[in-house]
């Protein structure tokens, strides 16, 4: 059994397929222009608060920078600060033990009296 296909059919679908291709890239530039048009429009609009946000960009990148040298040395505060709570729990558990200790010779001490 033979299938034969003759070259005009092969010619009509594939200038059927063509023509579909051409439609499909109209619809998708028309789109795209649409596209491109809103995008305009919207930067039209608001052309005023994009030049705003511009211009105060750097003010705002310095107070960025002043935040995290802020945040910098508060952190080393507060590294010192839980440095120095280390060493008054030692001392006051030192101190603690101590207090104890003579308690018990005082206690010791009485009890022999």
């Amino acid at each position: 059994m033979t299938l034969t296909i003759s070259m005009q059919t092969i010619l009509f679908i594939l200038a059927i397929l063509g023509c579909m291709v051409l439609v499909a890239l109209i619809i998708l530039l028309k789109k795209l222009i649409k596209l491109i048009e809103n995008v305009d429009n919207l930067l039209i609009q608001n052309t005023t608060n994009v030049g705003l946000t511009i211009a105060k960009l750097p003010t705002i990148l310095e107070n960025v920078d002043a935040i995290s040298d802020n945040v910098k040395e508060v952190s080393e505060v507060a590294v010192d600060i839980g440095d120095d709570i280390s060493t008054a729990k030692d001392k006051f558990k030192t101190g603690i033990v101590k207090s104890a200790s003579l308690a018990v010779k005082a206690k010791d001490h009485f009890k022999k009296n």
